[in-house]
């Protein structure tokens, strides 16, 4: 293609290699990547809240709609994963805390995560593993500027 140079050409097919090495999928056989997110989400604002968290919060925390999250969490309750209660002080909220099961799915996901991660920082070293993050941070930045300047136009 016109304008392309071998330093273009190596970035893209680096990127590409990474979409299908499968980085992206689930640690958990059976369960989408967004399933999990959200039990993430739900495990974190349990933290705060040991009442449970509404489909409102798990939405703003993932950054999607209310519409989105609700479908997440109905499948989830039905592995029996998280559980939905009315909310004791306004009956017509309903919060989302996890199960027995869905701690440990949870804890087995993250698990999962960090034996990734440290086991790229054990492959690259700790030094290029600094310079890895610094550039990625680099590369979310210029994406987002990216993505910003393209929303205002």
């Amino acid at each position: 293609m016109v304008g392309e140079t071998p330093k273009t050409q190596r970035l893209m097919e680096v990127f590409n290699r990474f979409r299908r090495a499968g980085w992206h999928k689930p640690p958990l056989e059976g369960l989408k990547p967004s399933e999990i997110k959200v039990l993430f989400f739900i495990h974190r604002g349990s933290r705060n809240d040991p009442r449970g968290v509404m489909i409102s919060a798990i939405s703003s925390m993932m950054e999607v709609t209310s519409p989105t999250v609700t479908p997440l969490v109905r499948s989830l309750e039905k592995r029996g994963l998280v559980v939905r209660y009315p909310d004791e002080e306004d009956r017509r909220a309903v919060r989302i805390k996890l199960t027995e099961q869905g701690e440990a799915v949870t804890r087995k996901a993250q698990e999962a995560y960090t034996r990734r991660f440290t086991g790229l920082i054990n492959y690259l070293g700790e030094e290029k593993s600094g310079q890895l993050a610094e550039l990625l941070e680099q590369v979310y930045e210029y994406l987002d500027q990216q993505h910003r300047s393209q929303q205002d136009q």
